[in-house]
């Protein structure tokens, strides 16, 4: 499994939060960090096995936003996850145009995105049984 973290060199320290927290609960997961719009979208045209892949988008902004929105294209088909600035009805109309597969706002813990990230990586481990 890898990670592929965009994470604009533009962001606040709210990006550096989360590429630690990422880093510090998923060491064992190879991670690729990308702070470049130009960087992201090359990362995206190359031909990789994306069943193996899991993209995080960190949405500093609603530019930043509507800057990935040209790439929506390229996301198709991805296992994606956002990361967003806002719960605004636009911020929300605009994510789900992504068909992420989870949405969260940016804030100082990600417990909720690291347990998510958990089941995506490990979904053996979700699965319970009754058997006798």
């Amino acid at each position: 499994m890898n990670f592929i973290l965009f994470i604009h060199r533009d962001s606040s320290k709210k990006g550096v939060i989360l590429k630690k927290i990422i880093d510090q609960n998923f060491n064992s997961v190879e991670i690729q960090t990308l702070q470049t719009f130009n960087a992201f979208k090359a990362r995206l045209e190359k031909a990789y096995n994306y069943n193996e892949e899991i993209f995080i988008l960190f949405v500093d902004s609603k530019n930043r936003l509507n800057e990935l929105k040209s790439l929506i294209d390229l996301l198709d088909d991805k296992r994606l996850i956002l990361i967003l600035p806002d719960d605004s009805k636009s911020t929300l109309s605009d994510a789900h145009q992504f068909f992420p597969r989870y949405f969260t706002y940016i804030n100082d813990t990600y417990k909720d995105l690291c347990d998510v990230i958990s089941k995506m990586i490990n979904p053996k481990n979700n699965i319970t049984t009754n058997f006798k």
